[in-house]
This record gives structure tokens, sequence and C-alpha cells, in this order.
């Protein structure tokens, strides 16, 4: 068992120790007296970690308009995005458009969507990419027919944030 620890331990350390090794460039005067190498390459280095927030609210609370339809708006946004060009952060929403009031036998459902604009939004689909800086879209939830019962009717959005 020693010897496998002490195997595991120099494994380590060999790994731990081979990093690369930048030298000096030393230019010096040769036999003439002119410099020995002429010239000298330093690099230059600074990493930058990626990062990005996004917000997504806790609620959207719809209700009643003048117009007799029923809408709550809510903002996604990110901010302080930095990532690898070429690269996006980009939000989904995920949900199957259905609200419920109650449960089991007693249950009642009121269908809702999604729109982006005057856009609707697919389930699984974007709502938000935002390649540098920041960025924010608003989404409209209205009730797609009409309410039969009384209650409260809740679901759960869930967004999926990826970059690539």
């Amino acid at each position: 068992m020693k010897k496998i620890v002490t195997l595991l331990l120099t494994a380590a350390l060999a790994v731990a120790a081979a990093t690369t090794a930048f030298a000096d460039t030393k230019i010096e005067p040769g036999p003439d007296s002119s410099p020995n190498p002429a010239s000298g390459d330093m690099n230059v280095t600074y990493k930058v970690n990626p990062s990005y927030t996004v917000t997504i609210p806790g609620i959207v609370e719809l209700k009643s308009t003048t117009e007799g339809a029923v809408k709550g708006t809510a903002t996604v946004g990110a901010t302080g995005v930095t990532i690898p060009k070429g690269q996006a952060v980009q939000v989904k929403l995920s949900t199957d458009f259905t609200a419920t009031s109650g449960e089991g036998k007693n249950a009642a459902t009121l269908k809702y969507k999604v729109k982006k604009g005057n856009d609707e939004v697919a389930n699984e689909g974007a709502v938000l990419t935002v390649t540098s800086g920041s960025g924010s879209t608003d989404l409209t939830f209205e009730l797609a027919e009409k309410v039969t019962y009384s209650g409260t009717y809740t679901d759960t959005v869930k967004f999926i944030v990826s970059v690539g």
C-alpha cells in the first residue's frame, strides 16, 4: 500500500512540476561589440475569463387590460456579457403553456401564450441572444382561451441559459 501511495504522490508531483518556463533573452556584445543576438522577443498575455449575468423575473402576474385581454409582461436580460468571439449567451424558455388551479379531479387549466414583440414563442424557443455587452427583451404572457372556472392559476416556466 505504501508503494502505491508513493507512486501516486510521485506522479502528482511530476504533473504539477511540468510547467512551461520562459527564459529571459540576454543580449550581450559579440566579438565585434555588436549585439548578439540582435533582438529579443517577449510574450504579452492577458487572460479574460468569461462572465455574464442573466436576470429572470421571479413572477409575472396576468391582469385584465382595458381591451378585455388578460396579459402580463416580464423582462429577461443579460448584462456584463464577455464571452469568446463568435459565441452568444442564449436564453430559451421551456413550458407546456398550461396554468393549473386546484388538484386532482377538481383541477382546472388555462392555456396561455408567450410573445416576444408580435411573435409567439414556442416551447424551447429562444427569447434572448446576446454576443457582448448587454441586452434584454420584454415577454408578454397572455391567456389563449376564455376563463371557465375561478381560482388562482399557476405554472412554472423554466428558462434555459447556454453559451455557444
